[in-house]
Order: C-alpha cells, then structure tokens, then sequence
C-alpha cells in the first residue's frame, strides 16, 4: 500500500517502482537543460539515491520554509491514475541520469494532442512531505512528449530531482485524489536535485 502524506512531524509514504531495463544501444538522448520559471520556493529540499542491489532506494523531504503555500509535483500519473513508485527518467548532457517528478516543456515541432497533467501537493508554510520508494535497475528512458527517451550505457550517476512552484504562479488544479490536484504538465517549476549517487 501506499501512503501520501503531509507532515508537520515526519511520516514517510512508500511505494515501490516498476521499470523495464533498458537496451544496450551507447546512443544517448540527452534533456534539454531546465530553465526556473517565476519566483523560487523558499524550501528545504533533502533527497537520497542509495544503490542497494538491484534497486535504487530513493528517500526525499520537501519543507516549505516560505511564508506562502508551495506545490509539489509529487504524482506522476500513468493510466489516469499515480503512485509514489511513478517517476520519469532522463539523462543529462554530461551523462547523469535524471529520476524526477516534475514538469516538461514541449519540445520545438511536437504537436502534443494533450498537454497532460501531474498531480501536485499543496503544503502549507512550515509543513512538509516526505515520500521513499525503490526504483528497479537497469533504469529506463521515460518522459512526455517523446515516445523514445534513451540512457548512456552503462548508467554511472543518477540523481532524484522534484519540481516545485508557488501555488500563486501554478495553474488552477483539477480535483485528484488523495488531497493532490492535477496541473499542467508542461507548467512553471523550480527543480531541486539530490546529490548524484555512483551505481
């Protein structure tokens, strides 16, 4: 089961991810270099990446530190619905790979039929959220907008990153479930990354 949660205190949510392993293709696709949109939350964001067999454990804490509510871009949605365990996966111009929940932009000359959504946590200043899942090895390429996303092989850094705006820059949510709301999944965000981890 998984539970979401908003913190004053320190409940974790937990989830575990499913990924397919990735080709053996040394072909790599790399992710455009992300631009902050609007105002930076005033947060503190402490994420792991731990390489533990098969898996990689990832284990992060988002806090708002500001005086106004933040959004979190916490719930990947596939088949209409999210889990803690669904991330993207992308890799970087300098190789390392990128597990995130966050926003995309639209790439030049794709005509996306939908734009898509995210759900996202509202958290009130001084309150947070935490989440920790597994994500299987070897990692796949995934990320809107594109129907192949390929990864340097083999993977040698990896790190967790998670979007965040000021819910007064964010767009008006859509209802989903456990307290989240669902936004647009091209909109405005600050990213805030773990240290790299070394498979």
């Amino acid at each position: 089961m998984i539970k979401k949660l908003l913190l004053a205190g320190g409940a974790a949510a937990l989830g575990v991810v499913t990924l397919a392993g990735c080709g053996a293709d040394a072909y790599v696709d790399f992710e455009p270099e992300w631009t902050p949109t609007g105002a930076r939350p005033e947060v503190n964001f402490d994420a792991t990446v731990t390489p533990r067999g098969e898996a990689l454990n990832i284990r992060y804490t988002l806090r708002n530190q500001g005086a106004e509510p933040i959004v979190g871009y916490v719930g990947v949605e596939r088949d209409a619905a999210s889990h803690a365990d669904d991330v993207y996966v992308t890799a970087r111009q300098d190789g390392t790979v990128e597990v995130a929940k966050r926003t995309f932009a639209i790439p030049p000359n794709v005509n996306a039929d939908a734009v898509g959504t995210i759900e996202g946590v509202v958290i009130p200043p001084g309150e947070g959220f935490t989440e920790e899942f597994a994500v299987p090895l070897p990692l796949a390429g995934d990320r809107p907008y594109v129907s192949e996303v390929k990864l340097p092989e083999p993977v040698r850094e990896v790190v967790f990153c998670l979007g965040v705006v000021p819910q007064s820059e964010a767009a008006a949510p859509k209802p989903a479930d456990d307290g989240c709301g669902r936004y647009p999944l091209n909109g405005p965000q600050h990213l805030f990354c773990s240290p790299p981890a070394t498979l």
